[in-house]
């Protein structure tokens, strides 16, 4: 009879003494999340494009991140994230479960050149061109997901 009495006690008091969870979050980030999807009729083919776009903004920096879909020239297909913050700018290109991340080294209008070691990503437009040592992989953004 002491054992059930004992515990129901001490989830009495565990539970007067538990920790209250706030809903209220941090309110110094703020997050503005944007998935724009697109159909468009070019030459009487519907063209679809998708884009996800993240913006964080605290209180001394404001990052940014566009998530597309891009497709190689042998059917496979990659996420590419350009990441772009006061502090730096990067891409990421994930693929076969496997991410790379370079920084940027150079930028124009529609594209620049990230490069880390061996490897170098040139983006143009919707192209990008990934090359390491004598390997040349073509990506294009996907259209008619």
């Amino acid at each position: 009879m002491k054992n059930p009495v004992l515990v129901l006690s001490s989830v009495l008091l565990l539970s007067a003494f538990s920790c209250k969870k706030s809903s209220d979050g941090n309110k110094s980030i703020i997050v503005e999340e944007n998935v724009e999807k697109t159909v468009s009729n070019d030459n009487g083919k519907i063209d679809s494009t998708f884009t996800d776009a993240k913006t964080e903004k605290t209180a001394d920096t404001q990052v940014q991140e566009i998530t597309e879909r891009y497709v190689g020239t042998d059917g496979t297909s990659a996420l590419v994230t350009f990441k772009n913050s006061d502090k730096e700018h990067t891409i990421s290109i994930r693929s076969n479960n496997k991410t790379i991340v370079l920084p940027q080294k150079e930028a124009w209008a529609k594209g620049g050149i990230y490069a880390d070691h061996d490897i170098e990503v040139k983006s143009e437009g919707d192209n990008i061109t990934i090359t390491q040592g004598n390997n040349v992989i073509e990506l294009k953004k996907a259209r008619g997901q």
